[in-house]
């Protein structure tokens, strides 16, 4: 079989869990399909989070420029996920600097309920 589509999965993330209303700091590299460098540079790259399954994102978030000019770092706040709890979805959207949009990865994030 074969396919355009470059993954054999759109989970390309690695899934992780935590424990909502953390504060946390996610970091994340893009290459292309070759493995090649993807430089950011001058692009707007939104980050999303919403429960597995659903479209609607409980969580956007705006990232910012990482050390290396194909990484970023998206910094989650503690009120970002406190009311949350559940599988979900982290997917980012990258608009280039000609306009082009890109979603290339996503994976699984397993919130906990924070216990109070």
């Amino acid at each position: 079989m074969s396919t355009t589509f470059p993954y054999n999965s759109p989970y390309d993330l690695t899934e992780f869990s935590m424990i909502a209303g953390s504060n946390q700091e996610l970091t994340f590299a893009v290459y292309d399909e070759y493995g090649n460098a993807i430089d950011l540079s001058g692009a707007t790259i939104t980050w999303y989070l919403a429960y597995y399954g659903y479209a609607g994102a409980n969580v956007t978030k705006t990232a910012v420029s990482g050390s290396a000019v194909n990484n970023f770092v998206v910094y989650l706040d503690d009120s970002d996920t406190a009311s949350l709890a559940g599988k979900m979805v982290q997917q980012y959207k990258i608009v280039d600097t000609s306009g082009s949009v890109f979603r290339p990865s996503q994976g699984l994030i397993n919130l906990f309920p924070a216990v109070s």
